[in-house]
């Protein structure tokens, strides 16, 4: 996790030696606290923030409450950024698709975010797991200062500076940390508490609040598009002339061709359709593929796939995508919504569909909203993205292939082309190729030069030709049955 979504809600860290006296929880310094601060912790906070990084600033607009908090970045209406849900950290897009960033817990930022939020004050705290310790006293620059350490379930812990004059935390750190992070000017809010405007980090600001609010409103947990469904879900048929999965649907009551592609990060239509819905243009947006441009994104809908409706929403407008035979590539915006079938022997594709007993369980991550699953190509572990909207069996990226040129002799290439440019692919055979619990063998296996894409490369629509296969980002599972007629 970056530096920046690590520290985005004020941490404070230093190293500062400790005194020799320890005692049991001190509850006369932990009541004076809570009288000082008032109830921060369970109060919904809103913030606009200046955040500090490398010399760069950037405007940031929160939401928190207790140890959990939201943070958006935004660029006029389009307002992308994360969620910490108080164990993992997830990646919110431009339509609020909500991903998490890793599987695994967030320790050092739910230790942050137990000061931070003065969540150790409440008195459930040491009922749910926690514990507060008193580490004695240590002087920072001639002032005398209290110190505690707070230690929360999967947290890292946490020492904490407090000024005994006001009973307010001035600096924090976890046991290993080397940086300094400070807290200043405080003030009262409405709604009986006490926070901090200024952060430091080593002497220099981080974090300068501009606004700050206690907020009568529930907060929110951020969430992407509703689908609703007129019915029970339907099949859809897919193009059997594509090997990536094309279908028609409507958009604003217009009939087109969409892609249903979950290398895409969001949604996305072509630059024609978007002028002949007359689409307004809500904001401006960088694409990357075999190249990058910056581009317009256009508010418009409802789409309509078979008999499930989605709402309005945000699209990004590519300028290359009519020539491939769909002016819609629908990605995670959509798939992160419902449990997606997609079926290459019947030539369907089911919304809302359920997971069969008998499909090979492979764990999804996610990075930057595109599924990646772990992978054998031959006895090396890789980590590819599931990219259905790639007609591609494996593709590499052209470094990580650099990096193991014996994976694959090549024994031709061909031009290929992709958003934002052209490029070319070298191409070979994989003696094997392991999945889940499913090994194949004499798998193609190309690398594509200018490929920098996500993960180390690519398992593309022809390798899942092999399959039926059951997307379901929400648990994170991608589901497989061999049974395809063919082999890449």
């Amino acid at each position: 996790m970056g530096f920046a979504a690590r520290l985005a809600l004020c941490c404070a860290l230093g190293l500062f030696p400790l005194g020799a006296a320890r005692a049991a929880e001190p509850a006369h310094l932990l009541a004076r606290m809570r009288a000082a601060s008032g109830p921060v912790w369970r109060t919904h906070l809103r913030s606009v923030s200046r955040l500090t990084i490398d010399g760069e600033t950037t405007t940031i607009q929160s939401d928190a409450l207790g140890v959990r908090f939201i943070t958006r970045e935004c660029n006029g209406a389009l307002c992308p950024g994360t969620y910490f849900d108080g164990h993992r950290l997830y990646s919110i897009n431009i339509n609020g698709t909500t991903l998490p960033r890793s599987t695994l817990p967030e320790t050092y930022l739910r230790g942050i975010r137990t000061v931070s939020s003065l969540a150790f004050l409440s008195r459930d705290f040491t009922a749910g797991g926690g514990s507060i310790e008193d580490a004695g006293t240590a002087t920072i620059s001639g002032a005398r200062y209290r110190v505690l350490v707070v230690s929360d379930t999967d947290a890292v812990p946490m020492q904490v500076f407090v000024d005994p004059a006001t009973a307010l935390v001035r600096y924090m750190r976890d046991i290993d940390g080397d940086g300094t992070f400070e807290y200043r000017h405080y003030q009262r809010l409405d709604g009986g508490i006490t926070l901090p405007s200024l952060v430091l980090h080593n002497d220099t600001v981080l974090e300068r609040y501009d606004q700050r609010e206690a907020s009568p409103a529930p907060f929110v947990v951020p969430h992407g598009l509703t689908v609703t469904f007129a019915g029970a879900a339907v099949r859809v048929p897919t193009d059997p002339g594509k090997a990536v999965p094309v279908f028609p649907c409507t958009i604003a009551g217009v009939a087109v061709r969409c892609l249903l592609d979950t290398g895409n990060s969001g949604l996305s239509m072509s630059q024609g359709l978007a002028e002949r819905l007359k689409a307004p243009s809500v904001g401006a947006y960088s694409v990357a593929g075999l190249g990058r441009y910056v581009t317009d994104v256009v508010r418009t809908g409802p789409l309509e796939i078979g008999n499930a409706r989605f709402p309005d929403a945000d699209y990004v407008v590519l300028h290359d995508i009519s020539h491939y035979g769909y002016d819609v590539v629908l990605g995670a915006d959509v798939l992160a919504a419902t449990t997606i079938e997609i079926d290459p022997v019947s030539h369907t594709l089911w919304l809302g569909a359920s997971a069969p007993n008998n499909a090979i369980s492979v764990p999804m991550a996610f990075e930057d909203f595109i599924p990646v699953v772990n992978v054998e190509l031959g006895e090396l572990q890789a980590h590819l993205a599931v990219d259905t909207g790639d007609e591609s069996n494996i593709n590499l990226s052209y470094d990580f292939y650099q990096q193991h040129p014996t994976l694959f002799h090549a024994t031709e290439q061909r031009s290929v082309s992709g958003i934002g440019g052209n490029s070319v692919e070298l191409i070979g055979r994989i003696p094997s190729v392991t999945i889940g619990s499913y090994r194949t063998s004499q798998q193609r296996i190309g690398t594509t030069e200018s490929l920098r894409g996500t993960a180390y490369g690519h398992l593309g629509a022809a390798f899942f030709s092999q399959f039926k296969i059951i997307l379901d980002y929400e648990n994170g599972h991608l589901g497989l049955i061999p049974g395809s007629p063919t082999t890449p």
